[in-house]
């Protein structure tokens, strides 16, 4: 019973809740069972974690039924009617708190019970609240045609009476929510597209693209001009002038969205950064922190009060390439104790050892790196290489060091061969990182940091495509290059 329906439901209760919904329970309207009314307030001895031994289902039909032999289906026909009344309860919740879908009911119901002048009042009044609303997006559309469509359909409306400019006004609101929809999940498709072996095939989209740029209201409505440069900047990751467009919307008039587009405006931004900075555009990396932090600021990286162990890593990363040493401390300060409670340990020892690293701390940084259990492969490839990069700036200041960066570099390569899951592109950024460091350990070892080797290393290296850490990289060889007229050791 712990794991049934039910608890899960009740698990979503705030703890003022609980007091209503025993409110709810005794309400004759809604409930007049005893035996339900006993099983929640047995239950709500237990909550809000409502994991005790004693809700096992005999101990709880013991509790109800003292002295009379367990029946399963009577207890569980107990537990089906509290369900329905919480779920009515969560209903009646949602209800409260959405002003919009309750006056949306109330007119929709007063059309049906025959009460026309009410109904006709309700749905002006709709209309009213609608004009109000703060955003201008597919939910609005389909709201407003929805409220204009109940009106004109209702039986007692004079339809020919009904002025044409309403009824075109009702039928571009029907186009702006299925052009507004289709931009969006079209946008999720070719997302989906760059990342996943797929292809789709999205039938009215080029139709829905040429209305968005000729007709009268859309083509100069925000909005939509931001719903297609999303769907274009997915399509063309390398148009700077789409990025800068929707950069500048980021920054300046996101308050124009939900907060989930913000949420998904911020994702396709952040996307190109990642995307314009491997192609060597070294500028994207600062905006790309730049929009970390906007959306930490608005809380849109959250999700249920949780940062995901993903993002949380990619911050951290790009803030120490920076040099953001000091906001960084701060960042893992505050979110550390926001990742998910199963991942806390490891993305927060992960993360602490990229601010060590960056710090120049190399011997705390392999210390936490060694803490770090997760064996996913995003996990592995990241611990693997800081791990490789460490034992590389040890060497630098101990030449003993030299054996364990051979060591580490050839598991690290047989590591990238032998795994099925990463992709040909990503395993040779990692098995050119692995190269290079190889190589200058090499040349440092035997004494040949010479300006001539190290300079066509570093020209190797500069028109290479797919290359991980490549600004550490080439700042290793600048430091390791000899200035002009020195005498290499013999």
């Amino acid at each position: 019973m712990r794991s049934s329906k039910l608890i899960a439901l009740l698990h979503t209760l705030q703890p003022d809740e609980w007091h209503w919904l025993a409110k709810w329970v005794r309400s004759p309207y809604y409930n007049n069972n005893e035996g339900v009314i006993s099983l929640f307030d047995h239950l709500r001895k237990f909550a809000p974690e409502l994991d005790s031994p004693k809700l096992e289902k005999e101990t709880v039909f013991s509790h109800l039924f003292p002295g009379q032999a367990y029946d399963d289906q009577r207890l569980r026909l107990l537990l089906f009617r509290l369900s329905e009344l919480v779920e009515g309860f969560l209903v009646a919740q949602r209800l409260k708190r959405d002003r919009l879908t309750h006056q949306q009911f109330l007119q929709a119901e007063l059309g049906a019970r025959n009460q026309y002048p009410l109904f006709e009042k309700e749905n002006r009044d709709l209309g009213r609240h609608l004009e109000q609303y703060p955003y201008r997006d597919e939910d609005y559309y389909l709201a407003r045609w929805r409220q204009q469509y109940d009106y004109f359909f209702h039986p007692q409306t004079a339809r020919y009476a009904f002025p044409s400019a309403q009824l075109e006004e009702m039928m571009q609101n029907l186009d702006a929510f299925f052009i507004l929809s289709k931009m969006r999940y079209s946008a999720e498709l070719r997302n989906r597209q760059n990342i996943l072996p797929e292809q789709h095939d999205i039938a009215l989209l080029v139709e829905s693209r040429k209305l968005v740029a000729e007709h009268p209201v859309f083509s100069i409505d925000m909005i939509f001009q931001t719903y297609r440069d999303m769907l274009d900047l997915i399509e063309q990751p390398d148009n700077e002038h789409i990025f800068l467009r929707l950069e500048e919307i980021a920054f300046q008039h996101l308050h124009l969205f939900r907060s989930k587009d913000q949420s998904t405006l911020l994702r396709y931004l952040i996307n190109t950064t990642i995307y314009l900075y491997n192609e060597g555009k070294q500028e994207y990396l600062a905006r790309q922190l730049r929009l970390y932090q906007l959306g930490l600021a608005k809380d849109l990286f959250l999700d249920e009060g949780q940062l995901s162990d993903g993002t949380f890593l990619n911050i951290v990363i790009t803030a120490t390439i920076l040099g953001e040493l000091d906001w960084v401390e701060g960042f893992l300060a505050t979110y550390a104790a926001l990742l998910p409670f199963e991942r806390q340990a490891d993305a927060g020892s992960l993360g602490t050892a990229y601010w060590y690293f960056a710090k120049g701390d190399f011997s705390a940084c392999h210390d936490l790196l060694r803490k770090v259990e997760n064996t996913n492969l995003q996990y592995l490839l990241r611990v693997k290489s800081l791990s490789l990069r460490t034992y590389f700036e040890l060497f630098l200041l101990n030449d003993s060091y030299y054996n364990l960066v051979v060591y580490e570099s050839k598991a690290f390569e047989k590591f990238l061969h032998r795994n099925e899951k990463i992709t040909e592109q990503r395993a040779q950024g990692y098995l050119n990182l692995v190269y290079y460091l190889r190589q200058l350990a090499m040349l440092k070892t035997s004494f040949q940091l010479t300006s001539l080797k190290l300079g066509k290393l570093r020209n190797k290296l500069e028109k290479e495509g797919s290359v991980i850490a490549k600004p550490w990289l080439l700042e290793k060889l600048a430091e390791l290059t000899p200035p002009p007229n020195s005498v290499s050791r013999p």
